[in-house]
């Protein structure tokens, strides 16, 4: 495989697709090549790879260490019987994270929801749509339900980055337990958009009630694409 210095396209950008694509089809998975075997193989500067390389960790497909080297990001692991908070996730990984705020503003129950929250239909929840990132890549995509109190803290807060539930707790709601159900999907190409992913890609969907005490005080629908998001499980003694 070469580059070609002719293109238009930046020889750091051509040589982070090719190396994009050889991560989506599993090239690297016992080991990714160090910078210098890079620039021997494509006939480039270390810098030029340094510059693919740095951009293929923003998107989150690569983990550089220094002195270590670089590493196919694993697929994220979505424990499912726990408390699970994606920021607090990526903060054991050493990954960056983000979320972009798709949508926020109160809204008229759902059916399905308002039974869920134990609600009247048609009652006030405040609704709030994220898209949650490591570095630039988009991992799961978020749908809240909660009743309108218990929101309220939520309405005007920066939602950029970090745990919404720890804003929650700040403001006096003490989660004690979830419950969450599992379903397979196609995603829907509303939904696929957000990831870049065709309509029908596969997909989890976790449909999550989260209690204080025993209120129920949200409903999440989290979507999880088959090929980033890997439902992990455990359990007691085995015998």
């Amino acid at each position: 495989m070469t580059l070609e210095p002719s293109s238009p396209l930046p020889l750091y950008h051509q040589l982070e697709r090719v190396l994009a694509e050889r991560i989506a089809e599993g090239r690297y998975r016992d080991g990714f090549p160090g910078d210098l075997d890079l620039a021997a193989e494509f006939s480039v500067s270390r810098g030029t790879v340094r510059q693919a390389l740095e951009r293929l960790a923003r998107s989150g497909l690569i983990v550089r260490h220094q002195g270590r080297g670089s590493f196919v990001a694993a697929p994220l692991e979505y424990p499912l019987g726990r408390f699970y908070r994606f920021a607090h996730e990526m903060q054991v990984r050493g990954s960056p994270e983000s979320s972009r705020v798709l949508a926020r503003g109160v809204v008229r129950a759902p059916a399905a929801v308002a039974a869920a929250l134990g609600l009247a239909r048609g009652g006030r929840l405040l609704r709030i749509v994220r898209l949650r990132l490591a570095g630039d890549r988009p991992l799961l995509l978020e749908t809240s339900h909660l009743p309108d109190d218990v929101g309220a803290p939520l309405r005007f807060a920066d939602l950029s980055a970090g745990s919404m539930y720890d804003l929650l707790e700040e403001s006096g709601v003490r989660l004690s337990r979830v419950t969450e159900e599992v379903h397979p999907v196609s995603l829907r190409a509303e939904e696929a958009e957000p990831f870049g992913l065709p309509s029908g890609a596969p997909a989890f969907a976790v449909e999550r009630i989260a209690l204080a005490g025993e209120r129920p005080v949200e409903h999440r629908l989290v979507l999880a694409p088959g090929d980033r998001v890997t439902l992990t499980a455990s359990w007691g003694n085995v015998g």
